[in-house]
């Protein structure tokens, strides 16, 4: 029955005796026997590294995911991710624009697309890399799954990149596995009043590499597989963050009021105390600022800065 399902759904088979399964899935303990996929990119896997992260993640997380995923798949990178909301996704449309690709593993069926939002991924991933899994066709995405599917994604790669984690997440899930099959761990600090960061900064003060530009990820693999990998042009995290509205100019109150408004929330009322203006004029400012991408509200009427 499933040799008839994957016959007429154009899904291919790849066993572990296989010449072309992954010689460095092989090496975890318990690999899968057995792969079933969409895409070629799997056969004939090269130099892979994952970036995983929070399903929740901020203006921040998505602009790392994207800068550091994109930055790799334009050197020839593989990014692996888990086809998951949030920085997953991100990692993997970021990739799927360089010549390295992506490779999404899911914790269900291959024929089952989840989440329902990223259907695009879905089909597109397989154009320029692969979708695996080890669950047979039609296994739901159930939640006893994806601790089982994290030991993949580290297990395909050389390295883990994390991107916004809480401490219980399932990236924090994924740096365990990595650790456990001696691969790297690195990860990008965040905002210190924001729990999406507190995993990151934990497997920091723990020894993971720091990462605040492309070049940490690419000096930490260089020195284990002399390699050389050359990004087509040095950035950071830091820099991509700041240019993100380079034609927004603020004037006296506005840039007052931005500044004031920090990682951590503010009050409507915290702010008008502080500026010394009417309410009426501080939410006239607060609503451009938002506008503009600048800040977010928080909860209600509690503000914080997007960049």
């Amino acid at each position: 029955k499933i040799i008839d399902f994957v016959l007429k759904n154009k899904i291919e088979l790849l066993n572990i005796g296989d010449d072309n399964y992954p010689d460095i899935l092989k090496q975890i303990y318990l690999p899968p026997p057995l792969l079933f996929f969409k895409g070629n990119k799997i056969k004939n896997l090269g130099f892979s590294i994952a970036v995983v992260g929070s399903r929740r993640c901020t203006a921040y997380g998505r602009e790392a995911a994207i800068y550091i995923s994109k930055s790799l798949s334009e050197m020839g990178i593989i990014v692996v991710s888990g086809l998951a909301a949030g920085i997953d996704s991100y990692a993997h449309k970021a990739a799927l624009e360089g010549k390295g690709g992506s490779i999404g593993v899911l914790g269900c069926g291959i024929d089952v697309i989840y989440p329902p939002e990223n259907k695009f991924l879905y089909e597109n991933i397989p154009e320029n890399g692969s979708i695996i899994t080890e669950f047979i066709p039609g296994t739901p995405p159930l939640k006893s799954n994806f601790p089982v599917r994290n030991r993949i994604i580290s297990g395909l790669c050389r390295g883990v990149v994390v991107v916004e984690a809480g401490e219980k997440s399932g990236a924090i899930i994924t740096c365990d596995m990595a650790l456990k099959q001696n691969r790297e761990v690195l990860a990008v600090p965040g905002n210190i009043f924001s729990p999406t960061n507190r995993g990151c900064h934990r497997l920091i003060k723990e020894g993971a590499k720091l990462v605040e530009n492309i070049d940490d990820v690419l000096d930490e693999f260089s020195r284990y597989t002399g390699k050389i990998f050359k990004p087509d042009k040095k950035n950071n995290v830091t820099s991509k963050k700041e240019n993100k509205n380079p034609g927004i100019k603020l004037n006296g109150n506005e840039l007052r009021i931005y500044e004031y408004i920090g990682y951590k929330s503010k009050s409507i009322e915290d702010i008008v105390k502080y500026s010394g203006m009417e309410v009426k004029n501080v939410l006239r400012i607060l609503a451009f600022l938002e506008i503009n991408r600048l800040i977010k509200e928080e909860s209600f009427n509690k503000y914080s800065r997007l960049f």
